[in-house]
């Protein structure tokens, strides 16, 4: 049967961050776009007055100012710096105390809050690190200085909050190769078993990476941003991404969902994208295409040409699934001094998965919009390992999280309201489901694309494996990114 055939400048297939920012600046600089949405993946979830955001890493949680500043202004958006400057007139006193720490790090024998004045920060390492403290000392002393080499090294004008893109003439007088070669567990070698393990949480809290061979020089570009930029907490990412659509459509941008994709077809003659839709009785083509869906999902879209992407696939592939566990609760069950965001391994001995390692996300407290009034809820991430989850695997790796939350909420199960995993049952199984910790099977170098934007001719690429090192920043820069590359096309 003959199927009708839509016509657009570019399609960009799927909704992450990425691809939305990309295909806002095209709609806004005149282009004709279409954004195709998973119809079957919904990345929030709602029950009984609680809203909950699933996320891959804490910078999904807290901007940094100078990025989000950057994409108010990138896509014309002064509605979105406007609702962060109404929130900050209302909640002045509470959001410096929130700036004062980035999250917790839960060991277990300590809580340590990661102050961004280091002079408070000492007084935990002080506390908790009490035999190591001259060689923790040294150890941060060295990160400074690479910190002041790296501001050296950035390209005049250049975004201060995205990644190193040095000039010719930078590199020169400032090469690359100046800075250490030392991968974090040749760093940490001599360290203790305890704080070896502070580090790598903190370093796999920012980023969708794991690995325990961090550069150095990357290490510290995480670490020390807390002292080095300013930071808008509490995001309201659905908020920033319903706002970010709005600007879309209302640039000329066309939305549509689908079941599915049946096939994608890259001609030879004009150099056409294809795309067959499933359970339609349509096409799209157009000149280029944007892909925003993890990197292992794509494959089955592309057929003969999945070549494409064997080379990168092998290159960064998925080690963990991150698996969101929803919780309503009382707020009297919240321990005094816990954090709004924290990270907690239970044992030190044992590997991440298995409920053992955590990433904490509590609603902010007060905000009815979240939670109900004297309620809070928690988004728990935990780690199964890439291709040995099933559904029936799930009842048992509850109980192991549950075990866990139980050894950092005191009495949970007097206050609990309700565990909810139906919303990760459903949308585990989507192509769009964006929540992974990748590992890499080469050093990393982090100046540069681990998964290029550009795959082929007209055949682009955004999403966490792009910059895995970079978190959220990593996904904003890949789509601006090839926003900037299509619109040199059009030239």
């Amino acid at each position: 049967m003959k199927r009708q055939s839509d016509e657009y400048e570019v399609t960009v297939l799927g909704s992450g961050l990425g691809g939305l920012i990309a295909a806002a600046l095209l709609s806004n600089h005149n282009r004709n776009v279409l954004l195709l949405r998973e119809s079957s993946y919904h990345p929030f979830h709602v029950k009984d007055g609680y809203r909950f955001s699933p996320f891959s890493n804490f910078s999904e949680r807290r901007l940094k100012l100078t990025l989000f500043q950057k994409v108010s202004q990138l896509l014309n958006l002064s509605s979105l710096t406007r609702d962060r400057e109404d929130a900050r007139k209302v909640e002045a006193k509470s959001e410096r105390e929130r700036q004062k720490v980035a999250f917790q790090v839960v060991l277990p024998k300590a809580r340590i809050d990661l102050f961004s004045h280091r002079s408070m920060l000492q007084m935990e390492w002080k506390r908790e690190f009490p035999k190591e403290l001259s060689r923790i000392e040294d150890f941060y002393h060295e990160m400074d200085r690479i910190q002041s080499l790296l501001k050296k090294m950035k390209s005049e004008g250049s975004w201060s909050a995205f990644t190193l893109r040095p000039l010719p003439w930078i590199k020169r007088w400032f090469p690359f190769q100046s800075l250490p070669k030392e991968t974090m567990d040749e760093k940490l070698s001599s360290f203790s078993r305890e704080f070896k393990e502070f580090v790598q949480l903190q370093l796999i809290s920012w980023v969708n990476l794991y690995s325990d061979r961090f550069p150095f020089s990357l290490a510290t570009y995480l670490l020390s941003s807390e002292e080095a930029e300013k930071w808008v907490p509490d995001i309201d990412a659905e908020k920033m991404t319903k706002r970010i659509v709005e600007k879309f459509s209302q640039s000329g941008g066309d939305i549509e969902e689908t079941e599915g994709i049946e096939k994608v077809e890259i001609g030879w003659w004009k150099r056409r994208v294809t795309l067959i839709l499933k359970g339609e009785k349509k096409t799209i083509r157009s000149k280029f295409l944007i892909l925003n869906s993890p990197l292992h999902h794509l494959s089955q879209f592309l057929g003969k040409r999945e070549k494409l992407l064997s080379k990168w696939k092998e290159k960064i592939k998925p080690r963990y699934v991150l698996l969101p566990i929803f919780l309503g609760m009382d707020e009297k069950v919240i321990p005094v001094g816990m954090r709004d965001l924290l990270v907690s391994i239970l044992d030190l001995a044992k590997p991440y998965e298995g409920g053992n390692v955590l990433f904490l996300s509590l609603s902010q407290k007060g905000n009815e919009a979240v939670a109900p009034e004297g309620k809070r809820g928690l988004t728990v991430e935990s780690l199964i390992p890439i291709g040995k989850w099933y559904q029936g695997s799930l009842d048992e790796h509850l109980e192991d999280v549950m075990r866990h939350l139980h050894h950092l909420f005191p009495f949970l199960e007097k206050y609990l309201e309700f565990t909810d995993l139906s919303w990760t049952q459903r949308q585990l199984s989507c192509w769009s489901y964006p929540h992974f910790l990748y590992e890499m099977r080469d050093d990393l170098r982090w100046e540069k694309e681990v998964v290029p934007n550009r795959i082929s001719k007209n055949l682009y690429f955004v999403g966490k494996e792009n910059f895995p090192h970079l978190g959220l920043e990593g996904e904003i820069l890949s789509g601006y990114l090839v926003g900037r590359q299509i619109l040199k096309e059009f030239d």
